[in-house]
């Protein structure tokens, strides 16, 4: 009663527009927030998981909810894996007095008080919400039957992997907020769920013993106690997993592990080999990661030269590399040759292929993860081949070979967007390398950008980077994506205008991402829901 009463004041406290506020569809856990909160919860079980299906990706992202129906066989992993944790959390009587908090459970008092004590407060922890009456007498029944046909720690075992397997911690249930009598509005989302909503979006995980007490007092309505709890989130190292994963999928820096990329031909890098791609994307990773710990802005992971490197990524930049060959070390990238993400090799190898680069499809990669813009299907009759050499007209330049490729009539005109990024960045070749000739031929990345509001003459990656900080494409569509990924969902037609608020504070403040994610915890699409017939209902 006392939830249902602050909803209904709430709702007809609020005078927020409907449409201000998108639709709230029920959410499963991603494989990475499945993973991350057994970790959080668990932090002293080591457990090797069997692989789950893999999350279908939409626009980039592993979190959409319109790609999360349920398998058999995901159903079947999320067994074994609850099967796993509960084994392990309750290996000896020492693990298990570490689950439950009890002393003992010698004799019948004792084990009645300590199974009451372990459903209430670890069922906490895995729900994100203290446990309704009805929830609490299920899980006690069956503990204690449990522990008449077995023993007292093999049924905290059982009751464990049964939590572990409840949609209440695969899925992220919202209290529905349809009221009898309250006309259609808006509402602050519950204490306890906004928490889950905070925890689930800044560190990709449950929330912490901080966070779920403000729910308890019943905070977590406001603008101002939101923006509190966010602020110290980000400032834990838990929050770091989130810039890498987002900018993993965002510009989908991972494509450099697809099997196509285990090797690349001599001519390229006769080093290269299957175990080369994993030290790329982990470069990436720690630029990331300790980008935003110092500095935090979009600027800085477009043009900042910092680098962490191991022996095979020294190799591969051309710098001094560690004194011991698998030990990672900060340095400095040439001044002359690399400034922020899109100048690593992680993107540089994952837009190319074994033999070659491909100026379009760097181009095409670029306009759609930093612009936000869908490129033109080719014509169906399109050559997608790799140019090749003629060998009667004498060594030609990869840049050479593509104008001579995408020349004709049907293929200049959106070729022209793509060729005027991607030939900026031939210095670059299919492993990442910075090569300056090619064939004894000196590389051309003069080039043009058309049809952006940065149009204009460049010359190489660096210039093109630094370009992309003056672009309010480029911010506007890093707002969209951060929104995107915030909710699960894309924005709605009504949510437009919000994105163009987010862009203007995120320029004003310079880039800071800090700030860009404050703003979205805040809005109203973020921190409300729907009161209504239409309530919670999945578009």
């Amino acid at each position: 009663m006392k939830r249902l009463a602050w909803l209904l004041v709430a709702a007809v406290a609020c005078g927020d527009n409907i449409a201000a506020v998108g639709p709230a569809p029920l959410r499963r856990l991603s494989n990475l927030e499945y993973r991350y909160a057994l970790t959080d919860l668990f932090p002293t079980v080591a457990v090797e998981l069997p692989p789950l299906p893999a999350d279908t990706a939409v626009a980039g992202f592993e979190n959409e909810v319109q790609a999360q129906q349920p398998s058999d066989l995901r159903i079947a992993r999320v067994e074994a894996v609850a099967n796993l944790y509960a084994s392990a959390a309750t290996k000896d009587d020492a693990a298990v007095r570490l689950l439950t908090g009890c002393a003992s459970w010698a004799t019948p008092s004792e084990a009645a008080a300590c199974s009451a004590q372990f459903v209430r407060t670890v069922g906490a922890r895995l729900f994100r919400r203290p446990l309704t009456a009805e929830e609490e007498d299920r899980f006690l029944r069956k503990l204690t039957a449990w522990a008449m046909s077995v023993d007292f720690p093999g049924a905290v075992q059982l009751s464990l992997s049964a939590m572990l397997q409840s949609p209440q911690f695969l899925y992220r249930p919202e209290p529905p907020l349809v009221l009898d009598g309250t006309p259609s509005g808006t509402a602050p989302v519950e204490p306890y769920a906004m928490a889950s909503r905070l925890s689930f979006f800044l560190w990709e995980s449950v929330p912490d013993d901080e966070l779920l007490a403000a729910a308890a007092r019943g905070e977590l309505q406001t603008v101002a106690s939101i923006r509190e709890q966010a602020t110290r989130m980000l400032a834990d190292p838990r929050a770091a997993r989130l810039i890498w994963d987002f900018h993993r999928q965002w510009l989908a820096l991972d494509r450099i592990l697809n099997d196509e990329h285990d090797y690349r031909t001599p001519a390229i890098d006769e080093a290269w080999t299957a175990d080369t791609k994993t030290s790329v994307l982990q470069e990436s990773q720690l630029f990331v990661e300790h980008s935003f710990l110092r500095v935090g802005t979009l600027a800085d992971l477009l043009t900042s030269r910092s680098a962490w490197v191991n022996a095979e990524m020294a190799r591969i930049y051309g710098v001094p590399a560690p004194a011991t060959a698998d030990a990672w070390a900060e340095t400095v990238l040439p001044a002359e040759q690399r400034a922020g993400l899109l100048t690593r090799a992680a993107f540089l190898a994952g837009t190319s292929h074994r033999g070659g680069t491909s100026p379009p499809v760097r181009g095409s990669a670029i306009l759609l993860r930093m612009m936000c813009r869908l490129p033109a299907p080719p014509p169906p009759d399109a050559d997608l081949s790799m140019p090749v050499q003629d060998p009667r007209i004498g060594p030609q330049t990869n840049r050479q070979l593509f104008e001579d490729r995408t020349s004709t009539p049907a293929c200049r005109e959106c070729h022209r967007a793509l060729n005027g990024i991607g030939f900026g960045f031939e210095n670059y070749n299919a492993a990442g390398r910075f090569v300056t000739q090619e064939h004894g031929l000196t590389i051309d990345v003069a080039s043009r950008l058309f049809g952006t509001d940065i149009d204009g003459a460049f010359a190489g990656g660096i210039e093109f980077s630094a370009a992309l900080q003056r672009s309010r494409e480029v911010y506007h569509c890093a707002s969209q994506q951060w929104l995107r990924y915030a909710l699960g969902r894309a924005a709605t037609d009504d949510e437009a205008s919000l994105i163009g608020d987010l862009t203007d504070q995120f320029m004003a403040s310079k880039g800071d991402i800090r700030q860009l994610l404050l703003a979205i915890v805040t809005s109203n699409t973020f921190r409300m829901r729907i009161v209504g017939s239409t309530a919670g209902v999945a578009p």
